[in-house]
């Protein structure tokens, strides 16, 4: 355990492993452009990005989605991010936070909004599992927000929310730690604009290594 009671990192996977906030800021153009819709900048993305997609794409039209239209922009987003996504690596320094937090004693897991199955091969693929004690994606329907998907997480593992640190990119992220009661930092991959992070009102950092310097302080 850490001097400030940490003993367990759970970390999100899009936009802080995975370096994806482009490619999902790049796709979400895309498939607005191919409805023929106004264009979505990237500051008009990160300073609209919300949980559930469905609200996000509201507020990125300026009104409320048609049901046909929806579903047109959600097939268009997944069809432009999987050709993306082959080409995408891990966060340039996430390997050396995994051993980090690792060589501080912490144990470590993956929470995402990712579907399950492909979260669990893109783990394997780089290779992740000797770091991490639980992986776990969205299994079923789009659960919307985090938080509850954090706390059968936490369950799962058996931890007390105190002394867990949850490092992710988004807004949704803060707001499932504050729902639970663990600690979180928050990484500035893009996704959102630095000030919708800092309004959330944690620690906001640049890289994954200063998330846990920030979180661990002397102890690291």
């Amino acid at each position: 355990m850490t001097d400030g009671g940490i003993t367990h990192v759970v970390w999100d996977w899009n936009g802080t492993l995975f370096d994806d906030a482009d490619a999902l800021i790049a796709s979400t153009i895309e498939a607005f452009a191919r409805q023929g819709l106004p264009p979505v900048t990237p500051e008009r993305y990160r300073a609209l990005h919300t949980q559930p997609i469905d609200t996000f794409y509201d507020r990125l039209l300026g009104r409320a989605v048609p049901a046909p239209l929806r579903a047109e922009l959600h097939a268009a987003f997944h069809d432009a991010y999987l050709r993306r996504r082959p080409g995408i690596g891990l966060a340039p320094d996430a390997l050396a936070a995994l051993r980090t937090a690792a060589e501080a004693g912490l144990t470590q897991s993956v929470l995402s909004m990712h579907p399950h199955d492909v979260l669990t091969e893109l783990t394997e693929r780089f290779a992740l599992g000797p770091h991490l004690v639980r992986v776990d994606g969205q299994r079923g329907a789009d659960a919307g927000y985090k938080r509850d998907h954090l706390a059968a997480h936490l369950r799962a593992l058996d931890r007390t929310p105190g002394a867990v640190l949850l490092v992710g990119d988004s807004v949704d992220d803060a707001r499932a730690a504050a729902a639970v009661g663990t600690r979180c930092v928050l990484y500035a991959s893009g996704l959102h604009s630095g000030a919708a992070l800092r309004a959330e009102g944690f620690p906001v950092t640049r890289t994954l290594e200063d998330a846990l310097a920030t979180a661990l302080g002397p102890a690291r």
